[in-house]
């Protein structure tokens, strides 16, 4: 399927979300950018993938960065910020063992952010 949206047009509406949620730029564009990408990863979808990486490369993002990005926990190329960022995303996105899927942790450091 090429593009998923000619069968669920509301896909739009939900990946436009974040950008209308943070229109004060309070996270930038970038760090959105970066956690669409690993979103589309994480739940195996190629068209997501693609089309944000595509989107990264566009705003002159880094191959290193951009590749990257299914590894960030160990790669020297994101700040703070984007690193509290992607936790929260995969902890939001990925069952937990423990129940809890953001602890008071992630919320504290996500907050200092």
């Amino acid at each position: 399927m090429p593009d998923p949206q000619h069968l669920v047009p509301e896909l739009a509406d939900i990946g436009a979300a974040p950008y209308r949620a943070t229109g004060n730029r309070s996270v930038p564009r970038t760090t959105i950018g970066l956690i669409q990408l690993r979103a589309g990863q994480i739940v195996g979808n190629t068209y997501l993938t693609i089309m944000h990486t595509t989107s990264l490369r566009k705003a002159g993002e880094s191959e290193e960065r951009i590749a990257a990005v299914a590894s960030w926990r160990d790669a020297p190329y994101f700040t703070g910020p984007e690193r509290a960022a992607l936790a929260l995303l995969e902890a939001v996105i990925q069952p937990s063992a423990q129940g809890e899927r953001v602890t008071n942790a992630l919320y504290a450091e996500v907050r200092a952010h």
